[in-house]
């Protein structure tokens, strides 16, 4: 995020609370030749191993292209996210894609465990 007043990073004094919602939007840029950015949607909610702390929950349900992903340059940690984030984005959408085989059989396809 990077619209005042929020943000992360030194200069900045704006207090997250729980529910408030921002976009998080990493990204890659190799001068002259690409950039790649992502951009979710995520929101501040009660870390529920550490009272008092507050955790990111991703409330974007899409998941990440496989054909963008090396998983040789993932940690076993990178791994587990990305599967647990594809299985909520298999549950949420597997309903709505009920009625159009090709979609859902795509999205089996992108949401299956790395």
């Amino acid at each position: 995020m990077h619209e005042p007043p929020y943000g992360v990073g030194r200069g900045y004094t704006f207090k997250f609370v729980e529910g408030m919602c921002v976009s998080n939007e990493p990204g890659f840029y190799k001068e002259g030749e690409f950039g790649i950015r992502i951009e979710n949607v995520i929101m501040c909610v009660p870390h529920p191993q550490h009272e008092g702390f507050y955790m990111w929950e991703n409330l974007t349900v899409a998941p990440y292209s496989r054909a963008l992903i090396d998983k040789d340059m993932l940690s076993p940690a990178d791994v587990r996210y990305l599967d647990t984030f594809h299985a909520k984005c298999l549950e949420k959408l597997s309903p709505l894609l009920a009625g159009d085989e090709r979609a859902l059989a795509y999205l089996q396809k992108q949401c299956a465990p790395l």
